[in-house]
């Protein structure tokens, strides 16, 4: 008794390794970047806003 040829095994990992390669990695870098970039860039970006807003008033007065 022969064991059949497993067809399109191949093929089929391939296409759901690279598939969720990519899928998973847009995910963890959007996660990244509109969870931990952005808010520390919005947070920086305010602090260097209300810095100079300080400064301007000083030398107004």
């Amino acid at each position: 008794m022969a064991i059949q040829p497993i067809t399109g095994m191949l093929r089929r990992t391939l296409i759901m390794d690279i598939g969720l390669g990519l899928g998973l990695g847009f995910v963890m870098g959007n996660a990244f970047w509109y969870g931990y970039h952005m808010p520390r860039t919005n947070a920086r970006d305010a602090h260097y806003v209300k810095l100079e807003a300080e400064r301007a008033a000083k030398t107004q007065e």
